[in-house]
Order: structure tokens, then sequence, then C-alpha cells
């Protein structure tokens, strides 16, 4: 069943910050109550627009079980040593976190997780190694825990990106519905 969802405003600095857009809550079933934006096509429902697919990166049939952003059928296959890369989402003030649901076929190396973050121009901010899953606790879907991208946004950043890569020489990785949440969301 999907989540619920909801209108972000920014929280209190909307008007000063780009808003993520609609929020809604994907773990809560897990007992996260915070409210997150979805990366555009966060289930690799229209295939990989919106993504950059690299090396054996590919939009496979198979969907994460819980159906959190509804009924899809399609999600996101890495092979060995393959890279998705997000198209840009804005952000706004501190500490957003990205979660995403996950999978490893006899993978046997981890599944990397690295925030891009871009100013104001699409220039080039930060780039953050924020998360190394490891495919022993993914042999089945499951949905990641909260992964840090930063203590504090880069200066001028308005806009992040996802980058997801296999560092397994064999095996795959799967991956579905990816979002963030943004600190703003929690101080409307």
């Amino acid at each position: 069943m999907p989540a619920a969802s909801a209108s972000s405003s920014g929280g209190l600095l909307g008007g000063l910050l780009p808003p993520c857009g609609t929020t809604t809550y994907p773990f809560k079933a897990w007992g996260d109550s915070s409210a997150y934006c979805a990366f555009p096509n966060l289930g690799f429902e229209s295939g990989a627009t919106k993504w950059t697919l690299s090396g054996k990166a590919s939009v496979v049939t198979g969907n994460e079980p819980w159906h959190v952003s509804g009924s899809g059928t399609h999600a996101l296959q890495l092979g060995p040593g393959a890279t998705a890369q997000s198209s840009t989402l804005p952000v706004n003030l501190l500490d957003p976190w990205v979660r995403l649901f996950a999978h490893s076929s006899a993978a046997n190396g981890s599944l990397r997780v690295q925030v891009v973050f871009r100013g104001l121009l699409g220039n080039l901010t930060e780039v953050l190694n924020v998360g190394s899953l490891s495919p022993g606790s993914y042999s089945s879907w499951q949905p990641t825990q909260r992964v840090l991208s930063s203590l504090a946004l880069p200066v001028l950043t308005t806009s992040a990106q996802v980058v997801l890569t296999s560092t397994a020489s064999s095996g795959t990785w799967q991956v579905d519905d990816v979002y963030l949440d943004p600190c703003a969301s929690k101080l409307g």
C-alpha cells in the first residue's frame, strides 16, 4: 500500500529555500516517521528516465514487496561495476538523509551510496561517500537505514543527486524507491 503524502512547504524557511516537493512517509512501517521527498522516477517505473546508467546497469522487472510508492513492477539492477546517477532534487537546510530499498542477488561486493551536491548554477559543491551496503544484510529486499549525507549542506547548495555503484565483481544489486528526507521537513 502506498505511503500517505503531504505537501512540503519547506518548513520555517520555505520562502527562502527551494522545496523538495510533495512528501510522503514510506518508512513508517519500520518506525521512521520522517517525511521524505522522492527522487524523480524513484521506482524506475518509467524505465531509466531521470537516471543516467552506465556499465551493467538496467531496469528490470521486480519491485520491493511492500509497494510503498504504489503498485510498481520495476527496479534498478546494478551488475558488477555498474553505476546509476539520479537527476537532481532540490534540497534545503541541514542533514538530508537518503533512504531506499535494496536487495543483493549473490553480490560479492557492497553497494556504494554517494550524494552529489550542486549549487545554484548546477556547479559541483561536494561529493560525499555516505554509505556502503553489505550484501549479507540484503539477501532479500530490505529498507536501508537512514544514510546521513552530511552534517550540513555545503554553502550555496541547492540540489542533490544520488549515485549508486556496485563494487561487486559478481552477482547483482537491485534498488527501488529512492528517497531524500530534507531537514527542513522536520522544522515546519
